[in-house]
């Protein structure tokens, strides 16, 4: 009885080795080497183990890779089956139209710098229509531009928290802007587009749009606003359009048009 159980037990034993070597041999090549096999004490009369193996190291998440331009076209074709040529169209408008002011914010404002502060007037965009307020300019001659900085990070304001606490009305300006369409309007057009689509994934992205707009608007948080960003970013340039060529005119460096966030639900 007692040499059965031993043998069952080096049996087992060797079981839980192939086992390891197996799993080791499916691990990516650039995830960390596995640890060798514990070693075993066995106990006397059952054989069970004593010492737990050893975890190995957890592999790392797969890139995310940019469909191709064929990914792409069949994925449109999918997307847009069952819509009019105008439809289709003014979701083209529309998505392309975000994106490009997503960018423009992005490159050149650094909105999301400001959209960090939920109080900061960035969010007027979401909020507002008609002519706005969407960032304050400090003109006093008391601090300069390193002073501002100095005091920013000495005590952790942003920058609307600073023109709030050392701005008076004679050295603050606003920075207005014309904001044709708030959230609300923005997720009407959407409500609308998608009642249009027969694509499951393609109403899925929209429904995913409308839900991080009011999440937006609702609470001024950033990430969302962000999400909002990738996403109107991979349905143009991933869904609507294949923008790492249809864009290779219009701007010097691709390397942003070809990056692709994996927010589309077609693709998975």
């Amino acid at each position: 009885m007692k040499r059965k159980t031993a043998l069952t037990a080096l049996l087992g034993l060797c079981l839980i080795i192939l086992a390891g070597c197996a799993q080791s041999a499916e691990q990516p090549a650039a995830s960390p080497a596995p640890t060798q096999p514990a070693s075993f004490t066995m106990a006397p009369e059952t054989g069970a183990p004593t010492n737990p193996p050893e975890p190995t190291s957890t592999p790392a998440p797969s890139p995310i890779v940019a469909p191709t331009k064929e990914q792409v076209l069949a994925a449109r074709e999918q997307a847009l089956e069952g819509m009019t040529e105008d439809q289709a169209d003014w979701l083209y408008t529309v998505i392309t139209g975000a994106n490009a002011w997503w960018e423009r914010q992005y490159f050149y404002y650094d909105i999301f710098a400001y959209l960090e502060d939920p109080k900061d007037p960035a969010w007027n965009y979401f909020d507002e229509t008609g002519q706005i307020n969407v960032q304050w300019s400090y003109t006093g001659d008391e601090y300069d531009l390193e002073d501002i900085r100095r005091i920013r990070e000495e005590e952790g304001l942003s920058w609307t928290g600073f023109c709030e606490k050392y701005g008076t009305e004679d050295t603050l300006s606003e920075f207005l802007v014309n904001n044709e369409y708030d959230a609300d309007d923005f997720i009407g057009i959407l409500t609308d587009i998608q009642s249009t689509v027969q694509n499951a994934d393609l109403k899925n992205d929209l429904q995913a749009l409308i839900d991080k707009t009011a999440q937006a608007r609702d609470k001024h948080d950033m990430s969302a606003a962000n999400d909002i960003f990738k996403t109107v970013h991979d349905m143009d340039y991933y869904l609507l359009r294949y923008g790492p060529e249809d864009m290779a005119e219009e701007v010097e460096d691709t390397s942003f048009v070809k990056k692709y966030f994996g927010m589309l639900s077609i693709y998975r």
